[in-house]
């Protein structure tokens, strides 16, 4: 089971059904004509279903509506509405939709009239002048007037379209226009956009839970601290002492305690209340539940909240645990951990198969075939992601130390991430962090961007980082991505591992192409007991074999030269890393290089999307002249020419100027391939 542990984030949209808060946000969506309407005069009818509302809420005086609230998403013009009013009734339980028809008051109570303030965005609504009381196993139908004839443009408020059935069903209907409606006269048109909504009724007295402030996942060694958040959620103040929090504990760790608040806490607000002194040594999940006790509260149903807490477990215990990988594709064993950072969204997610942005022609593949999942920056979420920060993090990783008569390891952090061209403007990054003291600092030790002006389509980089000087420490990783509201981007393949003990020091290592063969080069500056060098290759820079081996000289202060030539290269990208082993077969790796062979026809077009001229990169391994067709989508022929190919790279241009704005497939057949790019014409 993939699983992937957040903070406890409590949004506007979070809340859950009780007897004194219900919101319904059934099939949520956005709208601009409902609550307000932009034009001179809106009108909305809505209805609400029992079982959406909770059987029996609401159904006595004591517990009649209060209040409403509605879920602005974007605020507009004029927040101070004025003659607005809200009408409620009970209608029948067989009574789910409504039809386009007359607007009408028939029936209906008036439960406010006066002035919405629609602002700031979240959850803004109306304190009811006449309480409403529902008649239990009945539906509930809204009617909303704003008849000041002033235009509202801009607004955005969240809907909760259809209802708990369906998020088809017409539910609501309106009317917006400059002339004033006419009740028994105007028609209103059906919609299954209906506002999502709050119901409230507020005691004198009422506490509730609402969230919990736990330590960062770590694997602790000293006793910690949870803080339990209660809310005043009545109408009268809570006084100091006389919320009385209980917390349990179970699962991995155990711990029974009881605190309370330590001031006043007046109606809306909120006060933590912290317990000390928690072991949570054991590693494993935690099963944690909070309740608050207050005398004389009018509803003890909201009291209680459960959650959980994570201890993380130490990996890397001994050097045999390396390499320690993290590939995504099963249980998360290395990074399961994401936290907010900056701003309210948490944007790291694990994502299957591929990923496109809503406009935009690129594509975010699995990086290698057979792979599906890889983790997904979501930097293109929502507006509002620019300037936010996530945090990705890992269980506790024991470094590793020095083994008496060798070289101190060398210790490296390698990863996958996708680079592309789209959003020059907004430039989303990813950084590597540490942490040596539990997840409570973070130090960034190497930034990188994810925009490159050459990447014709995202692909996949790696990265290698030294991490050698936390060796003998226990750290936690972990990769920060900040939006800046661009392209989402892919992290993949993480994989921390250790050199090997072999007391040799390489000053280079270098890989090149010459003719058909390529050939290897590496210096060593110093070298004990060394007895050979395996020279490793790999198609996709993950899966190495020995192809190899070059005899050591054994003993040496001095820089030593070595060369290998491979004669039998594979088509396409070669990967090359050298094994270093001494005489008592502790090893050394190096990093990697690659080298690009011909055999496999490569076309690369940039920059994409073209205005006038379409240039065109080729690698190619024989001279031919080549056939290029380019097509409209639905495979119409828009043009067709060839053009003369030299082994080796050829840079082309071909016109597209007469071509309309819109997507087009260039295919050119060159040495017995169809190459195939996807190109935007502006």
């Amino acid at each position: 089971m993939r699983k992937l542990y957040t903070l406890l984030v409590l949004s506007i949209l979070s809340f859950g059904v009780n007897a004194q808060t219900v919101s319904i946000i059934a099939n949520l969506g956005t709208s601009g004509n409902i609550v307000v309407g932009g034009s001179s005069y809106h009108v909305l009818e809505a209805i609400y279903t029992d079982a959406e509302i909770g059987a029996g809420n609401f159904t006595t005086a004591g517990s009649a509506i209060q209040k409403i609230n509605f879920f602005l998403n974007t605020e507009g013009a004029n927040n101070a509405i004025s003659s607005y009013s809200v009408w409620m009734k009970n209608v029948p339980a067989a009574t789910t939709t409504l039809a386009t028809g007359t607007y009408s008051r028939t029936g209906y109570t008036q439960v406010f009239t006066g002035t919405f303030n629609a602002t700031p965005t979240g959850a803004v609504g109306v304190t009811l002048t006449t309480p409403f009381t529902r008649t239990a196993g009945t539906n509930l139908e809204i009617l909303i007037e704003r008849l000041d004839n002033l235009s509202h443009t801009g607004y955005i408020f969240y809907s909760a379209n259809g209802n708990n059935t369906s998020s088809t069903l017409t539910t609501s209907r309106r009317y917006n226009s400059t002339i004033a409606p006419v009740s028994g006269t105007t028609s209103l048109t059906a919609s299954a956009y209906r506002p999502a909504i709050q119901f409230i009724h507020q005691y004198p007295l009422d506490a509730t839970v609402t969230g919990y402030d736990n330590p960062t996942v770590s694997c602790y060694n000293t006793n910690q601290t949870i803080g339990v958040e209660v809310t005043n959620v009545g109408t009268g103040n809570i006084p100091a002492g006389a919320a009385i929090v209980h917390l349990d504990i179970t699962g991995a760790n155990t711990f029974i305690g009881t605190a309370a608040n330590t001031a006043v806490i007046a109606p809306g607000a909120s006060e933590i209340v912290y317990f000390t002194g928690i072991n949570l040594n054991n590693t494993g999940d935690n099963n944690d539940s909070a309740y608050v006790v207050l005398s004389g509260d009018g509803y003890a149903a909201n009291n209680y909240l459960v959650s959980s807490t994570t201890t993380a477990s130490v990996l890397g215990t001994s050097l045999s645990a390396y390499p320690i990988i993290e590939d995504v594709e099963t249980t998360l064993p290395v990074f399961p951990y994401a936290s907010i950072v900056e701003g309210a969204d948490l944007l790291w997610q694990v994502h299957s198969s591929n990923y496109t942005n809503v406009d935009l022609g690129d594509t975010i593949h699995p990086r290698t075939a057979g792979t599906q999942y890889y983790y997904l920056f979501d930097s293109y979420s929502g507006a509002g992601s620019a300037g936010f920060v996530s945090r990705l993090y890992s269980n506790c990783i024991q470094m590793p130390t020095a083994v008496p008569n060798n070289a101190p390891p060398v210790t490296t952090i390698s990863f996958w991430r996708t680079r592309d061209s789209s959003f020059g403007t907004s430039l989303d990054s990813l950084y590597l962090a540490v942490s040596t003291d539990k997840g409570q600092t973070w130090t960034r030790l190497a930034g990188y961007q994810r925009y490159d002006a050459t990447a014709a389509v995202p692909y996949w980089k790696q990265e290698i980082v030294d991490v050698s000087a936390y060796n003998g420490q226990v750290v936690q990783f972990g990769f920060e991505g900040s939006s800046q509201y661009g392209n989402a981007f892919g992290l993949d393949d993480i994989n921390i591992n250790y050199s090997g003990l072999a007391p040799v020091s390489l000053l280079s290592f270098d890989a090149k192409r010459s003719g058909r063969v390529n050939n290897l080069s590496w210096t060593t500056s110093q070298e004990v007991n060394t007895s050979r060098f395996v020279v490793e290759r790999s198609t996709d820079g993950r899966t190495f074999a020995p192809i190899g081996e070059v005899t050591a000289a054994g003993n040496t202060t001095s820089a030593k030269d070595y060369r290998y030539i491979d004669a039998a290269p594979n088509k396409g990208t070669n990967y090359y890393r050298l094994r270093m082993i001494d005489n008592d077969n502790a090893y050394k790796m190096s990093e990697i290089r690659n080298v690009k062979n011909l055999g496999v026809a490569e076309m690369a077009i940039n920059p994409n999307p073209v205005l006038q001229n379409m240039r065109m990169v080729l690698e190619a391994e024989t001279a031919e002249r080549a056939p290029v067709v380019i097509t409209d989508l639905s495979g119409r022929k828009m043009y067709s020419s060839f053009v003369n190919v030299v082994a080796g790279t050829n840079n082309f241009e071909i016109p597209v100027s007469n071509l309309a704005k819109g997507s087009y497939i260039v295919t050119i057949q060159l040495n017995g391939q169809s190459l195939v790019k996807r190109i935007n014409k502006l």
